[in-house]
């Protein structure tokens, strides 16, 4: 399974277009802070309906607060033959700004 730090996917975030990040959190954790541009599936979600949601030719990056969610979601999308990569660390350790939802989403 592929990691990288938070701080190594922020410098991707700045300097390319080309990333899919998959917030792994529940959906008032996310709506209360998330990274623009991010998905919010949870966790228990991706896990068991991950063919509904991801593409297995794309490279996703997995985030969630600290880095235990995405290394499990990770984990199983990574032995499922998925190309992804866990960001250790996760949002606590986002340098950037953060976007929040005005409307709360339930699955």
């Amino acid at each position: 399974m592929n990691e990288i730090s938070t701080i190594a996917f922020f410098k991707i975030y700045q300097t390319t277009s080309d990333w899919r990040l998959i917030d792994v959190r529940d959906p008032l954790e996310y709506d209360e802070a998330h990274i623009k541009g991010s998905m919010n599936i949870p966790l228990s979600l991706l896990v068991d309906k991950h063919f509904l949601f991801i593409n297995p030719n794309k490279h996703y990056y997995i985030i969630c607060k600290n880095g235990s969610r995405s290394f499990t979601a990770s984990s199983v999308l990574d032995n499922l033959g998925y190309n992804v990569t866990n960001i250790v660390g996760g949002i606590s350790r986002w340098p950037g700004n953060f976007k929040k939802t005005t409307k709360t989403r339930y699955y």
